[in-house]
């Protein structure tokens, strides 16, 4: 009976993390204003935070930081543009690389989603905050091992599909 009771509870455990994995994923889709009077997309507003942590990133730099191509950061950077949060200009004494800084409005959407994200930290902090050193030190090694767990299975399936080609 025990040992049933253990893998009920490891099977409510697996479905709580799906849950909370997709909720996450969820709320990462989620459009905001961050202050200003534009909705901003997930990526926008990754790429304007990249842009208010790197002044002056020219398209590949950025496209590095983000981890996208070069096309897809111009066509963000584009969007971006005309929704009046960045401006590009050639860089000093170069008539092809372009540096990107972020208007006032943008500064705005930065500094709007830095404290959307500290205040997640902090509101994370406190639901955690009143859990015991060995039941954080546990938490831990379980997420370790299930980080370790899922980039296996992802190898796996990159290289089943890389030998289905």
């Amino acid at each position: 009976l025990r040992i049933m009771d253990k893998i009920n509870t490891i099977r409510q455990l697996v479905d709580d993390f799906d849950t909370t994995s997709q909720l996450y994923q969820d709320l990462n889709q989620t459009t905001s204003y961050y202050g200003t009077d534009t909705l901003l997309t997930p990526a926008e507003i990754q790429t304007i935070a990249a842009i208010d942590y790197h002044p002056k990133v020219n398209l590949t730099q950025l496209a590095e930081l983000r981890k996208v191509t070069k096309g897809t950061a111009t066509k963000s950077v584009q969007k971006l543009v005309k929704k009046g949060m960045t401006s590009k200009q050639f860089l000093a004494g170069s008539e092809n690389i372009i540096e990107l800084t972020l208007t006032n409005k943008g500064q705005i959407a930065a500094n709007n989603h830095k404290t959307y994200v500290r205040q997640m930290e902090e509101q994370l902090f406190d639901i955690y905050s009143d859990i015991s050193e060995q039941t954080t030190s546990d938490l831990v090694k379980i997420n370790n091992r299930t980080v370790t767990f899922f980039k296996k299975m992802i190898a796996e399936r990159e290289r089943e599909t890389i030998r289905d080609r």
